[in-house]
Parts: C-alpha cells; sequence; structure tokens
C-alpha cells in the first residue's frame, strides 16, 4: 500500500515541475504559448500594430550629441525609442527588415528562429537601413525587441554591418520583452560590435511597460543623457555679427529704437551697394526701420552703421564723413572690420545676432 500511495505523489510532483516550467524555457523550445513572450513585450500592450514599419519612424531633433536606433513589430520597443527621442530631442532613425515581419505572431516566432539559426551561421537577413557616420555623436541608443532570448534580428544585421563605424563609440542598449532577461541580447551586441563602449542597459517588460515614462527619464539621468536647448541668441544683447564672404567681423548696436527694431529682425541677408565711390555701402530695409525713440544727428566715421532718414536706406560708412541732421547712428563696426567692406564693389553680407 506504500508503494501504491508513493506513485500518485510522484505523478503529482512531476506535474508541479513541468508547470514552472517558464514560459520563456517553452519559448525557446519553439513551443507555441497562449501569452507571447518575444514580440516587443506583451502582446495586445497599448501600442501601434507593425509600429516599426510605419514611416515617420526617423526624426531630426536639435540636439546633435545623441542618436536613436530601433527596430519594432508591435510597437512597444518604438514607443520606448520615441519617449528617449522626445526627452533628449534627438535624432533618431528606425532600422527596418527588407521584408516585413507577417503579422500572425507565431508565423513571426518561425520566421524569427529561422534567421537566428541562419545568424549562427554567418547569414544575416536584409535590412534597407544604413547610416553613413556616427562620428557626431557621443552616445548612440539601439532598442529591440528579444526574440527567444536574443536581440531582433533586424537590428543584429544593423551592428554587423555598421560594426566599424561603431567602433569606440558609446553604446546603450535598450529592450522591451515579454518577461526575457536581457543578457543574452547584450552579449549578442558585445560578440556583434566588440569594440564599442557599452553603458548601463534598459529592460522594459510587460509588466513594466506601464512606468516608461519614469523609467526611461531615470536611466536617461543615470547616463549623464540630457536635453540641450539649441543656442538662441540673447534678446538684450545689442552684439551681431556681420558675416562678410565667409569671415566674420563684429558690430555693436545702440540702444535706441531704430537699433532695436533693426535686431528684431535678425538674422538678415542682403545685398550692400557702393554708394558716393566707396564712401558708404547701402541696402533698404524693408520696411523701413522705426525711428521711435531714435536722437537723430551724428558725425560718421568709418565703421559707423547709419540711416539715412530721407531715403530710409541703412548706410555704413566706410571712411569719415562731415556732420548732418538726417544721419541717425544705430551702431558701429567693431576693431578694424569695415576693411572688408571697403572698396568698390558690391558686397552680400548676413546680419546675424551673437
Amino acid at each position: 500500500m506504500k508503494k501504491l500511495f508513493s506513485i500518485p505523489l510522484i505523478l503529482l510532483a512531476t506535474l508541479v515541475f513541468t508547470s514552472a516550467c517558464s514560459e520563456d524555457d517553452l519559448i525557446h523550445d519553439g513551443q507555441e504559448l497562449t501569452t507571447p513572450e518575444e514580440d516587443d513585450g506583451e502582446e495586445g500592450y497599448e501600442g501601434t500594430e507593425d509600429g516599426g514599419n510605419e514611416a515617420g519612424g526617423n526624426m531630426e531633433g536639435n540636439n546633435g550629441r545623441y542618436l536613436v536606433l530601433y527596430c519594432s513589430r508591435t510597437g512597444n520597443t518604438e514607443r520606448m525609442a520615441q519617449t528617449i527621442q522626445s526627452t533628449l530631442n534627438c535624432d533618431m532613425i528606425v532600422v527596418e527588415p527588407e521584408t516585413p515581419y507577417d503579422d500572425d505572431y507565431n508565423a513571426m516566432l518561425d520566421r524569427a528562429q529561422t534567421e537566428l539559426d541562419a545568424i549562427e551561421q554567418g547569414n544575416y537577413p536584409a535590412i534597407t537601413t544604413s547610416v553613413e557616420s556616427f562620428d557626431k555623436y557621443d552616445l548612440v541608443f539601439i532598442g529591440y525587441p528579444i526574440w527567444h532570448y536574443h536581440m531582433a534580428t533586424p537590428m543584429q544585421t544593423f551592428l554587423y554591418k555598421h560594426a566599424d563605424l561603431l567602433a569606440g563609440k558609446r553604446i546603450a542598449l535598450f529592450a522591451s520583452s515579454g518577461s526575457s532577461g536581457i543578457g543574452t541580447s547584450e552579449r549578442d551586441a558585445a560578440t556583434l560590435v566588440p569594440d564599442a563602449v557599452f553603458e548601463e542597459s534598459l529592460l522594459l517588460t510587460s509588466s513594466s511597460l506601464g512606468s516608461m515614462a519614469t523609467r526611461i527619464p531615470e536611466w536617461l539621468e543615470s547616463l549623464g543623457a540630457s536635453r540641450e536647448e539649441p543656442d538662441t541668441p540673447d534678446a538684450t544683447s545689442l552684439n551681431i555679427n556681420i558675416i562678410v564672404g565667409g569671415q566674420t567681423i563684429t558690430a555693436t548696436m545702440e540702444d535706441n529704437g531704430a537699433a532695436r527694431d533693426f535686431l528684431s529682425r535678425l538674422p538678415m541677408e542682403v545685398t550692400l551697394e557702393d554708394y558716393n565711390n566707396g564712401t558708404e555701402k547701402i541696402f533698404y530695409p524693408d520696411p523701413e526701420l522705426s525711428l521711435d525713440d531714435t536722437p537723430r544727428g551724428c558725425a560718421p566715421v568709418a565703421g559707423d552703421i547709419t540711416i539715412y532718414e530721407p531715403w530710409g536706406n541703412v548706410a555704413i560708412f566706410c571712411r569719415d564723413w562731415s556732420e548732418s541732421n538726417s544721419l541717425i547712428k544705430i551702431g558701429h563696426i567693431d576693431g578694424d572690420g569695415i576693411s572688408l567692406l571697403q572698396g568698390p564693389e558690391s558686397v552680400n553680407v548676413r546680419f546675424e545676432r551673437q
């Protein structure tokens, strides 16, 4: 009787052990699951279906220090990439397979396994994405879903093809999965780009995708990656650059109404016409500059930027001239910069604020 009683216990223990096997292990063995693991996180999680195959995945940002590269099928990795891009205001490029993946989950898993097997033999699936240079980027973010524990195959192809260009670059991996870890895919990346410098990775699973809005900024902060707004001129500065034939000279504007109106219109590109045999270089702003809160009369010296009130033109004096109540000084070219404007020829210039 004791032997007979032990048989059901053994059967029960076997069933418990079998049911305790991880779903990841089952997927790794290619068996079908009701809850997908390796396709951009949990299937059915709110996102854009086939997000990685949509046009418009590429974006340019004002922050030139960072690049986000990603591939995505159901859209969860794409959402991670978009969050990074919008947080840093940087460039973003989507890595596209030459042949889009099937919407059917099981068909996609079969193809993924076939491609992973081919990669082990040195045969990488075709993609349509390439980058000529990474030189300007301080840090490259590489994002992908985890398929059968590995980095999604389109991204493996991209790294394989761009290994030389990525040598020495800082890379931060980010990935989405159902519940699989990121370790195997990190080893994939290190094998494909052995000379890169890998930073801390970020993995979001189906249970943590909902915290994306907080997890990603925290991760970026830990990497020292921050948003940089483009330099904007100081609205109160009276200093300007004048670009002449590829050379830059500077000028300081007066603190009067006409000069402030001039500053408000920059940047401005004009042709300066010669006037009075090399005495002045002039152009006609349209509309004329406001003369409110602007004192009249000056005795111009070489380098003075003025307005001739009767005609409404701007006149830059290339040599000293006599005093006139019709001339209004609005600025002066610094140092000997006026030498670039001297001579009888017309000159194309660009005015811009410092």
